[in-house]
């Protein structure tokens, strides 16, 4: 008995330390590795039906201490944006990387164990180094609107509740809009309640690409990241939407959003042994793209049982 004590307070300790050990890079192309209690990331090398790398981490909503984050306004949101003339575009936030997203946050006292790129923005003309972005869509940070989107909200939602619930939804009806906490609008539902929507969202083909999706399984309790690489010959192709749909739903995911993809596509850990934001995913020309709307899922150590 004392050594099966033994043996289980060892795997616990291994699962708590997840990201201190320095070879985790490697063991998670076996196996799921903890970033702390609740959170995992573990990468796919799939061969069919394509050369592919995917990244998934889960994240087990009852967690004592969990909470979300998410890109606010910009000091001057509203405003013209000033680096861009071919036509009024209004300032909703200023676009930074996701790594510096999560630094940022953790210099201001959040512990953020996990982050990654979420709404499509714009404008994305040449020279593609505007310092703002603006969205089409409703999105939401902090219990304040960053976009109005249309009215009733319709779409494709990640949404967070003020109470801590999380969902994936085509629609928010207007008298729950205060309840909302974070709201990110993606391009499209890849599913609903398990059934595949991605060819009405997305009727035109599409084209292999690097991917982001966030999904939920039925019971609401786990929230699903998901990343793809692209673009790379030799590596990784990239995914169309029914490639995210056939991952997400191995992953018991019902219901899922397709996010901004291509060289956005951006999931970054935080590396204790290193003591820095990682992006465990890789772009397609090694860069990180400087996105306008990041979440990040941090946790309460007071909270915490």
């Amino acid at each position: 008995m004392k050594k099966t004590m033994i043996r289980i307070a060892l795997a616990a300790a291994a699962l708590a330390g997840g990201m201190c050990r320095a070879n985790w890079r490697e063991d998670m192309w076996t196996r799921p590795v903890a970033l702390r209690e609740g959170v995992s990331v573990k990468a796919l090398a799939l061969e069919k039906p394509r050369l592919m790398k995917a990244y998934i981490a889960r994240v087990d909503l009852s967690t004592p201490g969990i909470g979300f984050t998410a890109t606010d306004r910009a000091e001057n949101w509203g405003e013209t944006m000033p680096d861009y003339t071919n036509r009024t575009v209004l300032i909703d936030t200023k676009r930074e990387t996701t790594a510096a997203f999560m630094a940022r946050r953790r210099a201001h006292g959040l512990d953020v164990e996990l982050a990654v790129n979420t709404a499509p923005w714009g404008p994305w003309v040449p020279p593609f180094t505007h310092t703002y972005g603006s969205f089409r869509g409703w999105n939401v940070s902090g219990g304040v609107e960053l976009s109005h989107g249309k009215n009733p909200k319709k779409g494709a939602f990640i949404v967070v509740r003020k109470d801590g619930r999380v969902d994936a939804t085509p629609r928010v009806p207007v008298a729950e809009t205060n309840s909302v906490a974070i709201a990110m609008c993606g391009f499209g539902m890849i599913m609903t309640n398990g059934v595949p929507t991605f060819a009405v969202a997305h009727p035109r083909p599409a084209q292999l690409a690097p991917r982001t999706a966030l999904g939920v399984t039925a019971d609401r309790k786990t929230l699903v990241v998901l990343v793809v690489d692209g673009r790379q010959p030799g590596y990784s192709l990239g995914a169309d939407i029914e490639d995210l749909y056939n991952i997400l739903r191995k992953e018991g995911v019902t219901d899922a959003v397709n996010m901004d993809g291509g060289g956005s596509s951006s999931l970054v850990v935080y590396d204790r042994a290193a003591g820095r934001p990682l992006m465990i995913n890789h772009q397609p020309r090694g860069t990180e793209r400087k996105n306008a709307l990041n979440f990040g899922i941090f946790f309460a150590p007071d909270l915490q049982k």
